[in-house]
């Protein structure tokens, strides 16, 4: 579905919560966040969580999920790429293939940022024991 009311979102956020709990996951975006911002009719409303596999060839898996959703009128949203590249264009007095082109290279500067994920997991419990947690 492309388009969707508020109650639709809240439908799709209350099914996955069910199912990010029952994995023992937490969703990035509490519920409360996202009724907030359809009650003050914000124009963008997410709702993201992270999930995991473990993967026999590749080892584990982190995958992120989740939906944008851009505010039209009153109580209807869309999760239409090309109407949220759209927002954020008219924001930024930008070209919808300004977004679309800049994504593109962040994306491809963070792959490049990151050369060896087993340094950087090191890393990471290195920075965790120093601080005590």
């Amino acid at each position: 579905m492309a388009y969707y009311k508020k109650k639709e979102i809240l439908d799709y956020v209350n099914e996955n919560i069910k199912e990010i709990e029952s994995k023992g996951l937490k969703s990035l975006t509490p519920e409360s966040e996202v009724l907030k911002r359809l009650n003050d009719e914000e124009d963008l409303v997410g709702f993201f969580w992270f999930d995991h596999e473990d993967g026999e060839a590749d080892g584990y898996k982190i995958k992120m999920n989740g939906k944008s959703f851009y505010r039209i009128n009153h109580d209807l949203y869309t999760d239409d790429r090309f109407a949220i590249d759209l927002y954020q264009a008219m924001e930024a007095e930008l070209t919808v293939s300004d977004i679309i082109l800049k994504r593109e290279q962040e994306k491809e500067e963070a792959k490049k940022g990151i050369n060896d994920i087993k340094a950087l997991e090191d890393k990471v419990k290195e920075n965790i024991k120093k601080d005590g947690t």
